[in-house]
């Protein structure tokens, strides 16, 4: 049985993707085939919350004018999944902004417009994210499934951020998270040279990075 670090299922590892590639731009195509994505730089307005993008926006056009333009971020974990949150960015005289600050502190997002799909103020209801596997690895179907189950279930008993659900009930849901990516760490350990670029693309040859995180073989 493979021995994962715990370490590793602390990073993050979806971040701003490098280029819009052809699985990134068919990935797209498929949540609004009208709309072309495009990077957007990031620049937080002071007393803005993390993960609240719409109440930022709102309140920024209502201080400084301009418009609320509905979209979705495009993140990426390399060779593992696409993924699109729903997200709102500030628009003002044309130029695009992503007034909202990341977990990564991303300095610059891939934002696809969706004018269609607005957020819902009054219930508060999100959006669950989609993701789509990039076909490399085949656990990450698994993993993408059961990071859904937890997400619809947190949605269908929340307003805003507040949830209401059994301890227990979400305990078992984050373990079958958790082995699910566990699968997914082995399935890249496997196919990851020790000189090869680390998966979690800290740029670091991954014998020096996350490989010793992971004891696939006793």
């Amino acid at each position: 049985m493979p021995a994962i670090s715990t370490d590793l299922f602390k990073k993050n590892f979806t971040t701003t993707p490098r280029t819009i590639s052809a699985e990134v731009r068919a990935f797209c195509q498929r949540i609004s085939p009208d709309q072309t994505p495009a990077y957007v730089p990031v620049s937080e307005d002071a007393g803005v919350l993390p993960s609240e993008c719409f109440n930022n926006v709102a309140s920024k056009v209502e201080r400084d004018g301009g418009t609320l333009l509905y979209g979705w971020l495009i993140w990426e974990w390399p060779r593992v999944f696409v993924e699109a949150e729903h997200h709102a960015v500030w628009e003002h005289d044309g130029i695009l902004t992503d007034i909202t600050p990341h977990v990564n502190g991303e300095r610059q997002v891939l934002f696809l417009p969706d004018p269609m799909r607005p957020y819902d103020f009054a219930t508060q209801k999100r959006l669950i994210n989609i993701k789509r596997s990039l076909g490399e690895l085949p656990s990450v179907g698994g993993w993408i499934a059961a990071t859904n189950k937890l997400h619809h279930a947190i949605e269908a008993n929340s307003v805003g951020n507040q949830f209401t659900l059994e301890r227990s009930y979400l305990s078992a849901m984050g373990q079958e998270i958790r082995n699910a990516l566990g699968l997914v760490f082995v399935d890249l350990a496997k196919t990851t040279g020790p000189n090869a670029p680390c998966f979690c693309t800290s740029g670091r040859k991954f014998k020096k990075c996350c490989g010793p995180m992971i004891q696939i073989y006793p």
